[in-house]
């Protein structure tokens, strides 16, 4: 008696987001010391807005972002600092979500310096860290 394999039906699809994924050890580290290090120091970086610590992060403001804001270079450090604290919570509570807004954020402060016409050092970082964040939104949708 030969035994005929069967294919899954195709009504019991399964959708990509809802498949179990096994990752390994190596690989959860990985998301986590992301996870961590994008909450910390985005956290970090929007409370120094408010502190002026590290810098003095006005001076990384194009005139022009202030002007379509209609704000103070100030008042773009202070939103900033509040955008980038809200995205930390994110990162904490929905990672794969998170770990976008961080990217996305990135992506706009390099466009900001651009703007600048100086600080391209810090535009290097920045794309840099973005790519990250772009590891990070993987890592996330297989971790978490």
């Amino acid at each position: 008696m030969a035994q005929s394999i069967e294919s899954p039906a195709l009504d019991a699809e399964i959708s990509w987001l809802d498949a179990e994924v096994e990752v390994s050890r190596a690989t959860y580290q990985a998301y986590q010391i992301m996870y961590y290090a994008f909450i910390t120091l985005t956290a970090v970086a929007g409370l120094d807005k408010f502190f002026r610590v590290l810098t003095t992060w006005d001076a990384y403001v194009s005139p022009g972002v202030a002007s379509i804001l209609h704000l103070t270079p100030g008042g773009v450090t202070s939103l900033a600092g509040l955008i980038e604290l809200a995205a930390a919570i994110t990162v904490a509570l929905k990672p794969r979500i998170g770990s976008w807004v961080v990217t996305a954020w990135l992506w706009l402060i390099v466009v900001n310096l651009l703007t600048l016409q100086s600080h391209y050092d810090i535009v290097l970082c920045d794309l840099a860290l973005s790519a990250a964040g772009v590891a990070f939104t993987r890592l996330s949708a297989e971790c978490n």
